[in-house]
Formats: C-alpha cells, structure tokens, sequence
C-alpha cells in the first residue's frame, strides 16, 4: 500500500513498514541491514517489531544495524504499535465504531488508512521492520527485504507486506517536536 500526501505538499521522508508472516523475518532484515547487504544504509529512525505466538502484544525496540540521524524513541513506535494493535479491543470496550485511537497520529501523517493497512499484516507469530527515511534508503532496504535464506522451511517464508506513508516537511517536523528523546 502507498498513501500519498495531499496536493502540493513536499514528502521529504517516508514512514515504510515491513511486514512479516513470520516471528523471525523482521530480525533477518535487521541482521542484512548490519552486515551491509543494503549498503550503508542511513535512516532517521527506526523500529523492530516481534509479536510472538501466544503474547497478547508484540515487543517493540529500537532498530540495530543502521545508522539513525535522529531518535523518536520507543515511546513513539511502541504508541505507534500499540495503537494497531490494541486500538480495536480499546475503541470496543467503550463501545467506540469509530477507533478514536486511530486518529491520534493523523497530525503526524499517520492516518486510519495507514493503520488499518498495518493491522491486517501485523498478528500474533508476525514480526516487522520499521523506518523512517528519504526514498533513496528505501529502495536500498527493499532490495534486500525479501530475500529468503538459505536452507529455509517453507514455514518461515511468505510474501512480505510493505506499508508506506509520506511525510511531509511538517509533519516530520511535529514527529520530533512531540517525540524525540
């Protein structure tokens, strides 16, 4: 999925999301990020997200492997996260159609389009790679995204899901203004 910003606005950066159909995938992109596979590759930040079978939330940090200009922080990939994941059961407990949530991070950018997108790829035994960064990283990151390894059981591949959202100048801007450590 690709949104798009509104007309005339200047996307400078994109929100990119990786999603895995699998617990371990997020890591091998992590580990392919580290041992230069991409290149080097320089993002603003970025996240890692494993939500293991049998957990009621997925474990979010930081990513490793490249070098980041700037940090959000977790606090704002584990609201990110929290809100796709948590969003529905929270909104339905106040009997809320709508997912009030869903609207929190639209002054950033990330919209309920965005995060409807995340949920249908993001579930228990799921993993994914996220970050923010200039097109150019992207296409660096995706080359070796989908790359399966060596040796691997069909149990641990499938179709990688990719979300992408751009940012425009501002709203890059109010993500570090609200968010950066």
């Amino acid at each position: 999925m690709t949104s798009s910003t509104g007309p005339g606005d200047d996307a400078e950066t994109t929100l990119s999301v990786w999603t895995y159909p699998y617990a371990d995938g997020a890591r091998r992109l992590e580990q392919r990020l580290s041992d230069g596979s991409a290149g080097d590759v320089v993002v603003l930040d970025g996240a890692l997200v494993t939500w293991l079978p049998g957990r009621a939330t997925p474990q979010v940090r930081e990513l490793q492997g490249a070098a980041r200009t700037r940090s959000l922080g977790v606090g704002f990939w584990g609201l990110l996260f929290g809100i796709v994941t948590a969003g529905p059961d929270l909104a339905a407990l106040r009997g809320d159609l709508h997912a009030t949530l869903d609207s929190t991070l639209s002054g950033v950018g990330i919209g309920r389009e965005v995060l409807s997108d995340l949920r249908r790829g993001l579930r228990p035994g799921c993993s994914a790679v996220a970050v923010i960064c200039a097109e150019p990283v992207l296409v660096e990151i995706e080359s070796v995204s989908t790359l399966q390894p060596r040796g691997s059981r069909p149990h641990e591949t499938g179709p990688v899901r990719t979300t992408r959202q751009p940012l425009t100048t501002d709203q890059e801007a109010a993500l570090r203004r609200v968010f950066s450590a």
